[in-house]
C-alpha cells in the first residue's frame, strides 16, 4: 500500500509527521455495517443491479445533468477548515472528469472506452430556506477527527435536494487496516431510502482540490472517486475476479461489461496489469479507471458501460435532485447556469463604523478560519479612529504562521453609483523586520461562491505604526486610508468585501471607517461646493442641516443606519436655487450612529451624526 505524508496542524499545536497506510475508500466496509443495521438495503441493491442489467446498452447524449453541492466543513480552527477557493477548485477537478474536458487530465485518455458522463456539479446558491448561500456550510466540532456517520447530523440538508459532502481532518477506519487513515466514502444510490440522513460523501480536507492544504498525490481524484460511488458505480476489484464473461459480466464484480475484472487494487500507476486471466477475452485491466486506486496524477477515465449503469440507476433513486424544479430551488436554471440574485436592500452610498459592541444584526460576519477567541477578528471598543470602536486582530497572540482569518460585509448594491469606490482605516505593526503579515480584499457578487482578489497589502506598506514586540496599540495619528476603485464592478447588486489577515508573525491589526460611496474626492467635493452643516452634531433629538443649492434640481435627503437601510426620509422632491434650510428630527430613534444621506443630480455623499 502507498504511504502519506499526514500534516497535522491544530490552532495553538505544532506540525507533526506520521507516515500511515492508506486505506483510500471506506465505501465498501461502510456498506457493509449499514446491511447490518438496515437488512432491506439488500433487496435495494439486488433492484439496483437489475435495473442496470436491464438497460445496460442505454445511453443518453447531449443531457447534462446538473447536481446542486452543500459542503459542510466540520473543524476545530484548523488546516481542515479549507477555503472557499480549494472547494471550488474540488468541484473544477470533479467536473473535469465526469465532463471528459479538453485540455484537462480528465481529457487526456485516448482509450475507445471513455465516455464522457455528462454530469456536472454545481455549488447549490440557494439553502434550504430559500436562503442565498455559497454553498458552504463551517461547523466549529470536535467530530471533525475520527468521524463517521454519526457526525454527519452536525450540519446536513435534504439528500434529495442537494449532494451532501462533508469534509472532515480524518475520517474513523473502522473495518480498514489497523492504523491506517481513510481518504473518504460515499453511498451508493440505492441506500436513499433507508439512509437518506446520511447520503452523500464524506472526504478528508487534504483530498479537496489540487491547491492549498492537500495531498498532492491524490491530485483532487479521491472526490471523483467517491462521486462515482453516489451515481452507482462499484470498484472494479469488486469480488475480484468474477464477472469475466458476457453472461455474467452485468451481475458480478462491478457489474459493468466493459470493464475488465481486477483482482485486487490497482496501486502506483503501472503501465501494465493483467491480474485476472479468466476474463473472456482476457484483457489487461484498466489501470487508469476512476473507480481503481491508481495514483490521482493516473486516473483519467471512466468507460461508456460505466456511463450506462450510471445512466441506468440515477432515474431510479436520484431522479429529484437534477430536475429543473429541484435546480431552480437551489438557484440554477435548467443550463447549469446560476440564476439572478435580487439585489440587495441595502443600497450604497454605505457606511459601517463598527460602532456596536457585536456584530450580531449588522449583516457583517466573522469568518475566523484558523484560531477562534481574540486572536482572530473581532469588534473592540477600546480602540478606534472615529467614533467608539473598529474591527480589530490580536494578531501578536498568533504566534505561528500561515494563519488565515477574515471578517465579511454585508451584500450592498452599488449599481446606482457611477464611480464606485471603497475606502476604509487601517492600523497595523509588524513584530519585526521579517514580520510578513498580509492584508488580502476579495470581492464576490454572488455571496462568496466565487471572488475576486481586488487588493493586497503586504506587511511594509501596512506598517502604520512602530515595529514593537509588545501589543500594538495605535493613537490617532497611526491609520492608513486606502481606497480600491469598484468601477469595474459597478454592476454588482450584492457587492460583498471580504477582508482576510494571512498571520506571518507580526503585531495587532485594526480596520475602521468602512465606506462603499462615489470617490471621496468628489463626494467631499461636492459637500464642500454647498457649504453642508449639520448642527448640532452630536444630536439631542433635533438638528438642523444648512446647504446651497447652486440651481433648481432634485434631491433626496434622507437618514440611513450603519447597515445602509434607509430608516427615514427627510426630503424627496425639486429643490429651488438658493440656501436652504432643514430640521432633522431624531427623537423617535435608538441613540447611536446614523447617516444622513444627500442624493442630487450632481452625485451623492453622506455624512455623519451622533444620536446621544
Amino acid at each position: 500500500m502507498k504511504k502519506l505524508l499526514l500534516i497535522a496542524f491544530v490552532c495553538f499545536g505544532v506540525r507533526t509527521l506520521q507516515a500511515q497506510f492508506v486505506t483510500k475508500c471506506a465505501t465498501d466496509e461502510m456498506f457493509l455495517e449499514s446491511l447490518k443495521q438496515f437488512p432491506e438495503l439488500a433487496k435495494e441493491q439486488q433492484l439496483a443491479g437489475e435495473i442496470a442489467a436491464n438497460t445496460a446498452t442505454q445511453t443518453k447524449k447531449n443531457t447534462v445533468r446538473y447536481i446542486p453541492v452543500v459542503f459542510h466543513v466540520l473543524h476545530k480552527y484548523g488546516l481542515e477548515n479549507i477555503s472557499q477557493t480549494q472547494l471550488n477548485d474540488a468541484i473544477r477537478v470533479l467536473n473535469e472528469d465526469f465532463r471528459k474536458k479538453v485540455g484537462t487530465n480528465g481529457g487526456s485518455s485516448t482509450d475507445p472506452l471513455t465516455a464522457d458522463i455528462e454530469i456536472e456539479f454545481r455549488l447549490a446558491q440557494f439553502t434550504p430556506n430559500g436562503l442565498p448561500t455559497n454553498g458552504v456550510n463551517r461547523i466549529y466540532t470536535l467530530s471533525t477527527d475520527n468521524a463517521r456517520d454519526a457526525q454527519k447530523s452536525v450540519s446536513y440538508w435534504d439528500a434529495r435536494k442537494y449532494f451532501n459532502v462533508w469534509v472532515v481532518n480524518t475520517i474513523n477506519n473502522t473495518g480498514g487496516a489497523p492504523g491506517s487513515i481513510v481518504l473518504g466514502y460515499a453511498q451508493f444510490p440505492f441506500q436513499i431510502n433507508s439512509q437518506t440522513s446520511t447520503d452523500g460523501v464524506m472526504m478528508r480536507a487534504d483530498q479537496m482540490g489540487v491547491i492549498e492544504n492537500v495531498d498532492l498525490s491524490q491530485q483532487g481524484r479521491t472526490f471523483t472517486h467517491e462521486a462515482g460511488h453516489w451515481v452507482g458505480l462499484y470498484h472494479p476489484f469488486q469480488g475480484g475476479c468474477v464477472g469475466n464473461t458476457s453472461s455474467n459480466c452485468l451481475s458480478q464484480g462491478d457489474q459493468v461489461c466493459d470493464t475488465p475484472p481486477v483482482s485486487t487494487a490497482t496501486t502506483g500507476c503501472p503501465s501494465a496489469r493483467n491480474s485476472c486471466s479468466n476474463d473472456v477475452p482476457n484483457l489487461p485491466d484498466l489501470v487508469k479507471n476512476y473507480m481503481d486506486y491508481a495514483d490521482g496524477n493516473c486516473m483519467n477515465m471512466f468507460t461508456a458501460g460505466q456511463k450506462a449503469r450510471i445512466n441506468s440507476i440515477m432515474p431510479s433513486f436520484r431522479s429529484n435532485i437534477y430536475s429543473t424544479t429541484n435546480l431552480n430551488s437551489a438557484g440554477i436554471n435548467a443550463d447549469g447556469s446560476y440564476r439572478t440574485l435580487t439585489p440587495s436592500n441595502i443600497k450604497a452610498p454605505y457606511y459601517f463604523g463598527y460602532d456596536v459592541s457585536s456584530l450580531a444584526g449588522t449583516g457583517w460576519i466573522q469568518e475566523n478560519y484558523m484560531c477562534p477567541g481574540d486572536s482572530g477578528w473581532q469588534i473592540t471598543n477600546s480602540v478606534s479612529l472615529v467614533g467608539s470602536g473598529c474591527m480589530a486582530a490580536m494578531n501578536l497572540k498568533t504566534w505561528r504562521t500561515n494563519v488565515r482569518n477574515a471578517f465579511v460585509s454585508p451584500n450592498i448594491d452599488i449599481s446606482a453609483l457611477q464611480n464606485p469606490s471603497l475606502s476604509f482605516y487601517c492600523s497595523y505593526a509588524r513584530r519585526s523586520t521579517a514580520s510578513g503579515d498580509r492584508l488580502r480584499i476579495f470581492i464576490s457578487d454572488n455571496f462568496g461562491r466565487t471572488e475576486v482578489l481586488t487588493r493586497t497589502i503586504l506587511s511594509a506598506e501596512l506598517a502604520s505604526g512602530p515595529t514593537s514586540t509588545t501589543a500594538f496599540v495605535p493613537n490617532t495619528s497611526e491609520w492608513k486610508k486606502y481606497t480600491i476603485d469598484l468601477t469595474p464592478y459597478k454592476s454588482y447588486t450584492n457587492l460583498r468585501v471580504r477582508f482576510e489577515l494571512q498571520s506571518l508573525r507580526g503585531n495587532n491589526i485594526y480596520i475602521d471607517e468602512f465606506k462603499v460611496d462615489e470617490p471621496t474626492s468628489l463626494g467631499e467635493q461636492l459637500k464642500s461646493e454647498m457649504n453642508f452643516t449639520l448642527f448640532p452634531n452630536p444630536s439631542r433629538g433635533i438638528s438642523k442641516l444648512s446647504f446651497t443649492n447652486s440651481k433648481n434640481q432634485l434631491f433626496e435627503i434622507g437618514i440611513i443606519d450603519i447597515q445602509g437601510k434607509k430608516i427615514k426620509e427627510i426630503f424627496s422632491g425639486e429643490l429651488s436655487e438658493g440656501v436652504k434650510e432643514m430640521d432633522i428630527d431624531l427623537k423617535d430613534l435608538y441613540s447611536g450612529f446614523y447617516l444622513v444621506s444627500v442624493k442630487t443630480e450632481n452625485g451623492m455623499f453622506v455624512h455623519k451624526i451622533w444620536l446621544e
